[in-house]
């Protein structure tokens, strides 16, 4: 009997053994991972490991890792309400960093490439989660198209840059797909031929501008595509006022109030987090 008493005692600390064992094998790493000293620096002074910063109140500011003073891998910021302000990762050996943002609700406003502290490549930017326009960069100016959205996910507007600057056609959506305006920049104003169209497609008015201002003939359409109007400007001035009435000048203002330029939503944060 005692015999059988001490053989079940000696085969339960076999079973415990292994237990603690296994324990240990799972939990030791975890508590040494969670022991990891924090913002070091090696012999050098550069910073290296992982690295976490907080506000005056004690809210994370950001944490991630360096080697050698360089930010690698994945890194959070967050807004002093402990929001998460940018989800990055930077690229081993290189300054491109993919990055979403978000503002101080949490939500979601950007998403893009940079390189270095300059937005580089395609960006999106949103709106209540909704895509609310994309643009291109080259070193942080923009290149190329931009295009905005409607809420259903419908082109707005498109447009296109050079070194920063408007450079070509432009073009306007209503809602329904249907095109409204089309104005032709260049060196960042309006320069060249516009077009202008009613709610079904069909021509209303057209005619140039040089440095943002009305020049040379325009033409207002009736519906069905003959020539209404026609009038001289020079640099955003009546020249033919002798041969018009009040009603037809009157027209021509009022067309005047709605040529401007087309409207770009603006989006907040343009560098680095």
């Amino acid at each position: 009997m005692l015999a059988e008493v001490l053989n079940t005692f000696v085969e339960s600390l076999f079973v415990m053994k292994k237990f603690v064992f296994a324990i240990a094998v799972f939990v030791i790493p975890f508590y040494t991972f969670s022991q990891e000293k924090l913002n070091r620096t090696d012999a050098a002074g550069m910073k290296t490991g992982k690295w976490v910063s907080r506000y005056p109140k004690g809210t994370l500011r950001y944490e991630g890792s360096f080697d050698k003073d360089r930010p690698v891998g994945e890194w959070k910021r967050y807004h002093e309400n402990g929001k998460v302000k940018a989800l990055m990762n930077h690229r081993p050996n290189s300054e491109r960093i993919f990055a979403s943002l978000f503002d101080e609700d949490g939500k979601l406003y950007a998403k893009g490439v940079f390189e270095g502290s300059l937005r580089d490549s395609i960006w999106h930017f949103y709106a209540d989660n909704l895509l609310l326009m994309t643009e291109n960069y080259h070193l942080g100016k923009k290149e190329g198209k931009s295009v905005g959205y409607y809420k259903d996910g419908k082109v707005m507007w498109e447009k296109s840059w050079k070194e920063d600057l408007s450079e070509g056609n432009a073009i306007e959506f209503d809602p329904n797909g249907i095109r409204r305006r089309e104005i032709f920049y260049q060196g960042d104003k309006k320069n060249g031929p516009a077009m202008f169209y009613d709610e079904t497609g069909v021509k209303t008015m057209e005619g140039g501008y040089k440095d943002d201002l009305s020049d040379g003939i325009w033409k207002i359409f009736e519906n069905d595509g003959k020539l209404k109007y026609q009038i001289t400007y020079e640099m955003g001035e009546i020249q033919d006022n002798g041969t018009l009435d009040t009603i037809q000048i009157n027209e021509f203002k009022k067309y005047d109030r709605v040529k401007g330029k087309i409207p770009e939503p603006k989006v907040n944060e343009t560098g680095l987090p």
